[in-house]
């Protein structure tokens, strides 16, 4: 994409006119605020590269596990200072998961490293999984060759289904419609699609502060929607929101300060208790606590649409 077509471009949310795009860049939509990433690769080669290094590199599997236990200490703190925000997302995937266990028949579109979807499949769950990445799928299948036929790469299956799920998905995608509308037409009457991802829920000054946020992560995440342009992009494609939540998840505080004190290697590795070049042990105990009192400006979000 030329710099001139990339001035011309439209939101992935909403469709409004983009102003002063730069490629490299994110650009607010000054329709629905949504942020939408200029590239001159389509998303499918950006993110592929991503994710099979990632999927490949062993240290994506290799906590430090003092630190593991120092997060999740200070991530129960972190819970009860927002005790209510906290309560009312763990209800709605609550919700979630007793409808895809439940349900139907259920596809997972995106399942990356696979944890969510060994255990609705362990639990019983009539769930396919589908991914671009072809080392996600051979790791899976090597890994629980007893399901290795519930996923697959490829061509999405077009069969019927009840509920479409992603996580972590949406927001890397540069035609959100295409892939709202084929939910739509693989789903049944009445069919939900859930989707769980980070959006703007914060308020920023300028682009290079939103920037040092760990979701405005280049070139991967293609659009951080607001409440407002999602729900204007489902509404166009014959969704309804029936419910949704946030929470100011402790870890993208505690990723963001990370980055913002120089750690740019979190942007790959985007767990707050692997190694990181420089990060002494009291440093990241000292990060963790000063992260309790940050604002986000991603939040964790969830939400369950209806097909019209």
């Amino acid at each position: 994409m030329s710099f001139e077509e990339a001035g011309q471009m439209k939101c992935k949310a909403c469709e409004g006119t983009l102003k002063n795009s730069i490629a490299g860049s994110y650009t607010f939509c000054p329709s629905c605020g949504s942020a939408n990433y200029v590239s001159d690769r389509n998303a499918e080669e950006d993110n592929k590269d991503y994710f099979n290094s990632v999927y490949s590199d062993k240290v994506y599997s290799t906590a430090i596990r003092n630190r593991l236990k120092l997060f999740e200490k200070f991530e129960r703190v972190h819970t009860l200072m927002h005790r209510s925000e906290s309560r009312r997302f763990s209800l709605l995937l609550e919700k979630i998961s007793e409808l895809i266990r439940h349900v139907g028949k259920t596809i997972e579109v995106g399942f990356g490293n696979g944890d969510e979807l060994i255990r609705y499949l362990k639990s019983g769950a009539n769930i396919y999984g589908y991914d671009l990445s072809t080392v996600a799928l051979r790791n899976f299948q090597l890994k629980y060759p007893e399901f290795e036929d519930r996923v697959y790469t490829g061509n999405i299956n077009q069969s019927c289904a009840d509920i479409i799920y992603s996580n972590a998905l949406f927001e890397h995608l540069d035609n959100p419609g295409y892939f709202i509308r084929s939910a739509h037409g693989m789903l049944n009457l009445g069919g939900r699609l859930i989707i769980r991802m980070p959006i703007i829920t914060g308020k920023f000054k300028t682009i290079a502060e939103a920037e040092r946020d760990i979701n405005f992560w280049k070139p991967c995440h293609r659009v951080l929607y607001t409440f407002k342009g999602l729900a204007v992009r489902l509404e166009k494609n014959g969704f309804k929101i029936q419910e949704s939540a946030t929470f100011a998840y402790y870890g993208y505080k505690v990723m963001s300060r990370m980055l913002k004190l120089g750690y740019d290697e979190i942007s790959y590795t985007r767990n707050p208790y692997f190694a990181l070049k420089g990060l002494t042990d009291s440093i990241f105990k000292k990060i963790l606590l000063q992260s309790l009192f940050d604002n986000v400006i991603c939040s964790d979000f969830a939400l369950i649409a209806v097909k019209i």
